[in-house]
């Protein structure tokens, strides 16, 4: 579980100004300063809460994903199947849709998660690629590594939805879309949106590597 940390407004300030920041520039182009201009503080006060440009930056990512896995969790209690993952990727596509600046910052520094610093961040994804596995495992029959690859597949789905989805569309009718291509094919996902879909005794989906 990840620590509890004492939040409190001007805390919040700082990494909302900072998610700005880091979004729309390279790490070694962001000066501490200009954090602290974007939020209305002084230096002073932004090292008293972030000692290090490094620790502010990993900041603005763990304390948002801990939101987020929150969310999912709850977005998908109670639900089964196509059900669940469409509420699982609609969450995503929602909390995202709220804080576009986070969804860019993280585009941008996807290469720092694999970085020795990047554990903690490596932490947080990992407990979404169990949680997202949980819900793909009922809707397709997969074997060995083919449920991993399957689950990384479905994750960057939703990641090219978060960084394409039209404004004018809701994040659930984007998340259904997305579920139906995944599980079905593009075919699955007519024009119109009304493309069939498998009853409740239907066979699993199949993709590569799944049981024949």
């Amino acid at each position: 579980m990840p620590r509890r940390r004492v939040q409190s407004p001007k805390r919040e300030q700082i990494l909302r100004a900072a998610t700005n920041v880091f979004s729309t520039r390279e790490f070694h182009a962001v000066a501490v300063e200009d954090v602290a201009v974007a939020a209305g503080v002084g230096k002073g006060t932004l090292y008293l809460y972030f000692p290090t440009k490094e620790q502010l930056f990993y900041a603005t990512i763990l304390e948002a994903l801990d939101v987020l896995i929150v969310e999912l969790r709850a977005a998908v209690r109670g639900r089964g199947g196509e059900e669940a993952l469409a509420a699982f990727v609609a969450c995503m596509l929602d909390f995202f849709r709220r804080r576009p600046p986070l969804a860019m910052l993280m585009h941008r520094y996807e290469h720092r998660l694999r970085e020795p610093e990047g554990t903690e961040w490596r932490e947080r994804r990992a407990q979404m690629v169990e949680l997202a596995r949980a819900l793909l495992t009922p809707c397709v029959a997969l074997r060995g590594d083919a449920a991993a690859l399957a689950t990384e597949m479905l994750l960057a789905s939703v990641r090219a939805a978060v960084l394409n989805q039209p404004d004018s569309e809701d994040s659930e009718h984007t998340a259904e879309t997305v579920v139906r291509m995944f599980l079905h094919g593009a075919a699955a996902a007519s024009v119109n949106g009304k493309a069939s879909r498998r009853g409740k005794g239907a066979p699993h989906a199949r993709v590569a590597g799944a049981r024949t």
